[in-house]
């Protein structure tokens, strides 16, 4: 079991034995003014754990108990002091009972605190320092109150980390994100197994550079080939940790490895929402549904038209053919009343009902389709500002989508797309397009270029500022990236050439 688990035992092991303690001695008071024949034993388990230890010889009567899950050693060792306060409070006038109430809530509070900073000391795994992280399937309540009657505030899912202010047995008092509450202990592991259980349960991690500039090497080998260089402040996916080095991804398929002493390591945690923020993303997805809904109906009705007119114009070039081929298989010889009729048929307008029946539909769809918005003008700053609108959404390797997907040339390839450059769906092939220029005269919409190892691999755009934006990897899709996020071979300009 987790040391949590264990401690949280021999704590509520040593709770109930007071608690049976002071109740088995207040209650024979009362029984002996009330009931003579009262028998202790019936207080209950707690009365039993507490008879059980006084009655047997054992050396370590609580190690057979709990089937040596907790030990004596495990016992506080101020369990006497507790047992003094207990007894004074149980022996109290009615007059002071109120007062001493107000002792034990705050030797309770006390106590949790206390159990609360034991728990979360976090030695290997220092992001958990005073925290925990929620190990339950799916997600677990936040409540007002340390009892399932408490109102729910929030929810924290599985791998919500939250600050632990409290422990009070079955329940943990916690800040996370917006919401400060109570969840039931049992979802949560703290310090450093919180640590334990990212690790052995799938939980990403990022690396983060802590210094200026650091060496990507080809394996776990400080005399190894250099990959690339990375900056500091820059996070990258990690794949795995040992001893001495991370396994770093750095863009596509490209990935090395770096001295742990150089980057922090942490788990990708995410924070509980609260039950406003769940109703706000809950509209916002319902939103989000109708616009695309409507894109949907608007897309097929504007396929419909186009088929609609695309059969009249086929019917009107048929037509067209057959009045010609009638019109060649016509005798020579004419009256002179048919000559003028005929002429005339030939100069009418050939089939105008076929033209009434590709008109458009008088009703408009509701609401327009929801679309990115296009681009402003044709300088870099407007093609930058076109491209960043796509930020969060997917990386698919081989995709030109900018809302569903693309891989890094893709995604270039259909931002100049709309700029009116047809580039060509290859990063290597794309550093051969526009013109050469210097990393130092880097200019907002100019690309990027970097190596894989053996070639250029990955493309990017310059937004400006030092920063890039760019579809970086299948883990974290289109965003930014300081433009030396690895170390970049080559520029090129395309707007203007």
């Amino acid at each position: 079991m987790y040391k949590p688990s264990k401690r949280v035992l021999s704590a509520c092991l040593v709770a109930g034995m007071i608690f049976s303690m002071a109740n088995v001695k207040s209650f024979n008071v009362f029984a002996e003014n009330e009931f003579e024949s009262y028998d202790s034993s019936n207080v209950g388990i707690a009365g039993k754990v507490e008879e059980y230890i006084e009655e047997n010889s054992s050396d370590d009567p609580i190690s057979e108990l709990t089937n040596g899950m907790v030990s004596v050693n495990d016992i506080s060792a101020d369990q006497p002091e507790a047992e003094d306060a207990v007894v004074a409070d149980s022996t109290a006038t009615d007059a002071s009972a109120t007062d001493a109430s107000a002792t034990d809530a705050s030797a309770t509070d006390a106590d949790g605190v206390a159990l609360a900073a034991e728990l979360t000391k976090a030695e290997k795994y220092t992001q958990f320092q005073d925290r925990a992280i929620c190990t339950a399937e799916s997600k677990v309540n936040i409540r007002t109150e340390a009892s399932t009657d408490g109102q729910v505030i929030g929810v924290i899912e599985r791998g919500g980390i939250c600050l632990v202010d409290e422990i009070d047995g079955e329940w943990t008092k916690i800040k996370s994100g917006t919401c400060e509450g109570y969840v039931a202990s049992m979802y949560l592991a703290y310090g450093d197994d919180a640590g334990e259980w990212c690790a052995n349960n799938g939980i990403s991690r990022r690396a983060t550079v802590t210094t200026t500039t650091l060496k990507v090497r080809e394996s776990q080998d400080e005399n190894s080939e250099v990959v690339t260089l990375i900056p500091e402040g820059e996070d990258y996916y990690v794949y795995g940790v040992t001893d001495e080095w991370t396994e770093v991804l750095i863009h596509d398929d490209v990935r090395g490895f770096v001295k742990n002493e150089y980057v922090d390591v942490k788990f990708d945690t995410i924070k509980a929402v609260s039950v406003e923020e769940q109703a706000e993303m809950d509209r916002k997805a319902k939103e989000e549904a109708d616009r695309a809904w409507l894109a949907y109906l608007a897309e097929q009705e504007a396929k419909q038209q186009a088929t609609m007119q695309a059969q009249g114009q086929t019917q009107i070039a048929a037509d067209n053919q057959a009045a010609q081929q009638t019109a060649e298989q016509a005798p020579a010889e004419q009256t002179a009343e048919q000559a003028p009729a005929e002429q005339t048929a030939e100069q009418a307008p050939a089939a105008e009902t076929y033209v009434e029946a590709t008109e458009a539909p008088t009703e408009a769809p509701t609401e327009a389709p929801v679309s990115y918005a296009a681009p402003a003008g044709q300088t870099g700053v407007d093609l930058c500002n076109y491209a960043c609108q796509f930020v969060g959404n997917p990386y698919v390797w081989g995709g030109t989508s900018l809302t569903n997907g693309a891989d890094c040339s893709g995604f270039v390839l259909s931002v100049y797309a709309q700029f009116g450059y047809s580039l060509p769906h290859n990063a290597a092939m794309q550093s051969n397009c526009g013109t050469e220029v210097s990393l130092s005269d880097l200019q907002p919409g100019d690309l990027c270029f970097y190596s894989n190892g053996g070639g250029i691999g990955h493309v990017a755009i310059y937004i400006g500022g030092g920063s890039i934006v760019h579809a970086a990897s299948s883990r974290d899709g289109i965003k930014y990236s300081a433009y030396n996020y690895s170390t970049p071979v080559k520029a090129v300009r395309i707007l203007g050439q």
